[in-house]
């Protein structure tokens, strides 16, 4: 940074211009030294702070972000602009704790009920609090807000979001009959989501979680990778039996195990990941900190951030154990449905005959779906089946508007549906009664 030049009133417009233009460059840092100028010059002008702040996130000079807008924040606390921009401010490094603090701190000053305009902050406080799988925390911001943000279109992703976080399918019902009953009979679409095909999946869910639940049996689907879309999907549609309880979330669950390092960790009984010294820290494309295991290269897109990884690893490594220890305490009761989705490369002619034997020990199944668009041979097995239902184009399991729309119901549908048949299969070989 080039020392202060104070700007004169003449030339204001110019040197602002010229900050645009070099903005418009790419010389991002030259831009900041006339901002910078132009608001040491003129700091009651909200519109060159804007700019200013937006150069310096640009330039990608984070510490001097922060102070801007913990600046303009507290100078010109009826922006709401600023307000929200403050609240935001550390989302992308997934400081959820800080995210979450912040939000809270405007929401003792606002009340979204009272003054809309507050009401992205309620929205925003989700993805924190699901992150960090306060499942508590999210109960009650529904239970306050519920009325308010039923009434708003743009609301629903973030409260299904929620709701499906959570496990509540019966408050997913109540929010598609609400949501509908504004919709045309042929057009059931709001702000992008079908709510007529999300309450097919809804009420699916709701008869899905009888299924579970067969009196005697002792199925349990567990997620095996290689990325969360088994664990996704399987809560979504109301398969998991442990739907709602945040301390069985396990580690394949939202884990990104590539190939073949799914069977390898639960061959070796997950030894190298039980070593925190196989674990480095990296950061992941919008610049939050994010841990890596350096035998396997799985990455933990999901446990980023400094909240969970904490200042010397020892949260993330405390948490990962967590989750081996949930995984292999529903792993030992045997009985067990792995799925797993093939979304990368992954050898099958060396995965599937690894895995034969320790299936046959604990009486349990594969279940193999090749999401990719190639074919795939897969090897015979006793205790293995498989499936291609490759993704449909421009599509993504975890996108609200991608999975309500009808070819998006059609995959999901096809998954569940391969899901379900291994399920009654299992059971009727324990004698249960479908």
């Amino acid at each position: 940074m080039s020392d202060y030049i104070p700007v004169s009133e003449e030339e204001k417009s110019s040197r602002f211009h010229a900050a645009q233009e070099l903005m418009e460059d790419g010389d991002y840092e030259e831009a900041c030294d006339i901002f910078e100028n132009l608001a040491k010059s003129f700091p009651d002008d909200r519109g060159i702070w804007w700019q200013y702040l937006s150069a310096l996130q640009h330039a990608r000079q984070t510490e001097k972000a922060d102070e801007c807008i913990e600046w303009c924040y507290k100078t010109f606390p009826d922006d709401l602009g600023f307000t929200l921009s403050w609240t935001r401010t550390f989302d992308a490094r997934a400081d959820w704790d800080e995210c979450i603090r912040r939000r809270n701190v405007v929401l003792k000053q606002h009340d979204p009920r009272g003054d809309l305009c507050y009401l992205p902050v309620i929205i925003e406080i989700f993805l924190p609090l699901v992150e960090k799988k306060d499942f508590g925390a999210i109960r009650a911001f529904l239970a306050r807000y519920w009325d308010v943000l039923t009434r708003f279109n743009q609301c629903g992703a973030a409260l299904y979001f929620a709701l499906e976080t959570i496990g509540d399918f019966e408050r997913q019902l109540e929010l598609c009959d609400i949501f509908l009953e504004r919709c045309d009979p042929n057009d059931p679409v709001l702000d992008g989501i079908n709510y007529a095909n999300l309450r097919v999946i809804v009420e699916s869910a709701l008869w899905n979680r009888k299924i579970v639940s067969r009196p005697g049996s002792k199925t349990q689907i567990l997620s095996f990778g290689q990325n969360c879309l088994p664990y996704s999907m399987a809560n979504r549609w109301g398969l998991l039996k442990y739907i709602g309880n945040p301390d069985a979330i396990t580690i394949f669950d939202l884990g990104a195990f590539g190939k073949n390092s799914a069977a390898e960790a639960l061959l070796s009984d997950f030894e190298s990941f039980r070593n925190l010294d196989n674990y480095y820290e990296s950061q992941d494309p919008a610049g939050a900190p994010r841990m890596m295991h350096r035998p396997s290269g799985v990455h933990f897109g999901h446990e980023r951030g400094r909240t969970l990884i904490g200042a010397d690893h020892k949260a993330f490594f405390s948490l990962i154990n967590k989750k081996i220890d949930a995984f292999q305490s529903m792993w030992s009761k045997g009985h067990s449905l792995l799925v797993y989705a093939i979304t990368g490369e992954c050898d099958l002619a060396e995965f599937v005959p690894s895995m034969e034997q320790i299936l046959a020990q604990n009486a349990s199944r594969l279940l193999i779906l090749n999401c990719n668009r190639p074919v795939q041979e897969c090897p015979e097995s006793d205790h293995v089946t498989y499936f291609h239902i490759p993704f449909p184009f421009d599509y993504s399991w975890n996108e609200i508007n991608n999975f309500t729309k009808d070819i998006g119901l059609a995959f999901d549908t096809r998954i569940t549906a391969a899901i379900k048949n291994e399920i009654d299969r299992m059971d009727r070989e324990q004698g249960i009664l479908i």
